[in-house]
């Protein structure tokens, strides 16, 4: 009998200290951590000339991007900047190119992009069908993908990457 009240009393224990354990690892619910920035993420990539498709004055590379989903294409943003001599700079951009002979502009060269759901494209378009586009530079890339258009009601410069970086914690 003092056998069985034994087993009895240390498992009447066991369960009890089980139970308080369970208990103390649930705890009281803490205050609510600052907001996040799941809805916005980064992609870094090379615009290469040698993925680039060229048809006529147009040089462009696309991309299959899974990640642009419906909601970032109907209610969202993608920004892109492209890297040139240690700045990050906003697209579309656009240069002139200077004659050699004459010291004025020739012809202009603009970047720009276009996304759809699943979708990016990145391109250089020259002004005229002389220029040789395959002598373009290949250009690091970043796009800034934001679902779900939450920057309606901040104020920020979306044409700044330092800007960009900042207001939704991104890293380079």
């Amino acid at each position: 009998m003092k056998k069985a009240t034994t087993i009895l009393t240390f498992s009447l224990l066991l369960i009890g200290a089980t139970g308080c354990i369970v208990e103390e690892s649930v705890g009281p619910m803490g205050p609510q951590g600052p907001p996040g920035n799941a809805n916005v993420f980064t992609l870094n990539f090379t615009f290469s000339m040698l993925d680039a498709s060229i048809n006529g004055a147009v040089a462009s590379v696309q991309y299959e991007v899974p990640d642009l989903i419906a909601s970032v294409v109907d209610e969202g943003a993608v920004l892109l900047f492209f890297r040139d001599q240690g700045t990050w700079t906003a697209m579309p951009y656009t240069f002139g190119v200077e004659s050699l002979d004459v010291p004025a502009v020739d012809y202009t060269i603009s970047m720009g992009f276009g996304y759809e759901v699943g979708f990016l494209e990145v391109f250089y378009e020259a002004s005229s069908t002389v220029v040789d586009l395959t002598l373009l530079p290949d250009r690091e890339m970043k796009a800034v993908v934001i679902d779900g258009f939450l920057i309606g009601k901040k104020e920020i410069d979306l044409t700044d990457w330092e800007t960009v970086k900042s207001v939704y914690g991104l890293s380079d």
